[in-house]
């Protein structure tokens, strides 16, 4: 892996398969038409393991060495099932489907993405891990719609086989984060 540049804002990941992301990108195009929410797009759909923020180079080089250390997991199932929000879904800053199965092991490997990360030279992680996938940030604050939270009664619930995880770069623009792999790691 080469890494060139000054800075290099990145975190650590679970992405669905495509059929799985089928499923969530048709709910988010039923939910759409709700003003007020800036909705994920398709390649925004992940499950973050941890979040690295801006690093030189040589960090991020060092930290695909230590995930590529990362090893006794096995392939584990994760399925999603429904919808809730942070900090409540009475005064939501971001929306998120939640993780009914596999969410042991996804903490597992969240575990090892974070020691990996210490032993990296990055800081400890003080937030915690809470396995989900955000599908919407709330433009400003304020109270969710009646119809809105009856919209996310409906949430998919779609299953797949987690076989790795990924070292992904996110670039700020105006119109929101573009992430591209920098790594995909087998389990």
């Amino acid at each position: 892996m080469r890494i060139n540049g000054e800075s290099i804002r990145s975190f650590i990941c679970v992405c669905p398969t495509p059929d799985a992301l089928g499923e969530i990108t048709g709910f988010l195009r039923d939910l759409s038409g709700f003003r007020g929410f800036k909705w994920a797009t398709p390649e925004q759909i992940h499950i973050t393991l941890r979040f690295l923020g801006d690093a030189v180079p040589s960090l991020v080089t060092s930290m695909d060495s230590a995930l590529s250390g990362i090893g006794g997991m096995r392939q584990f199932r994760i399925s999603l099932a429904g919808a809730g929000a942070f900090p409540s879904l009475a005064r939501p800053k971001a929306l998120w489907l939640g993780v009914s199965e596999g969410g042991q092991q996804l903490a597992k490997l969240a575990s090892k993405t974070e020691q990996a990360a210490r032993n990296s030279g990055f800081p400890p992680d003080e937030r915690g891990f809470t396995p989900h996938v955000t599908i919407g940030r709330a433009r400003q604050d304020g109270a969710m719609s009646t119809e809105l939270a009856e919209a996310l009664k409906k949430a998919p619930s779609p299953s797949w086989e987690c076989a790795s995880f990924v070292l992904m770069r996110s670039v700020l623009s105006p119109g929101g984060a573009v992430y591209s792999p920098i790594k995909e790691y087998p389990l």
